[in-house]
């Protein structure tokens, strides 16, 4: 493999990192003494897992109702959504990441992109599971959206009606904790 193949090899995974997932919320914490200081009270910690993951399983479910309402031909989105908690296990287990997977239509269907309606004017790309790149075809190129396939927001709404409510509970916990949802919205 060549150096230049290699370092674009070497970018691409470090994109699919544990540490950069697709859609994800992060909760960053301001210190670490902080970090410690909440890992001591073991109730609250506990508390504040099972919180998040109330509201996790809360938000999976009005996305799943929202994509089987929105969505006309869904064939696996709506049972494919899934719920994911990320813990840090430095001092104690606390929930610092939550995120959403799905199969990849419901990008698709997001954003109105599908067969012969997608792209942008540098053209999309991407690698398939067996590494290969691929790319959209040309006359494809700036057709997202437009003619028979329209974009249908299934996710971002429900998402965005869901954070207050994730964001009281972090400030119920601490003070200290921030809500990192640049991620979380399909863009």
């Amino acid at each position: 493999m060549g150096f230049y193949k290699e370092q674009s090899y070497g970018s691409r995974k470090s994109k699919l990192s544990r540490n950069n997932l697709p859609f994800e919320i992060s909760l960053d914490s301001m210190s670490e003494t902080e970090k410690f200081a909440r890992a001591q009270d073991t109730e609250a910690l506990q508390k504040f897992n099972d919180d998040v993951k109330a509201w996790a399983i809360h938000a999976t479910a009005r996305l799943k109702a929202n994509a089987r309402m929105r969505v006309v031909r869904n064939l696996l989105l709506s049972d494919s959504i899934r719920p994911n908690l990320y813990y840090d296990r430095q001092y104690g287990k606390e929930v610092n990441r939550i995120g959403f997977s799905f199969v990849r239509e419901g990008v698709y269907i997001e954003k109105g992109a599908s067969r012969g309606y997608g792209g942008y004017r540098g053209g999309s790309s991407w690698y398939n599971r067996r590494g290969q790149l691929k790319t959209a075809e040309l006359d494809s190129l700036m057709k997202m959206g437009t003619g028979r396939r329209r974009a249908n927001p299934w996710f971002n709404p429900v998402i965005a009606q869901e954070l207050p409510y994730l964001a009281d509970l972090v400030g119920e916990y601490s003070a200290t904790l921030q809500i990192n949802a640049t991620n979380i919205f399909i863009d």
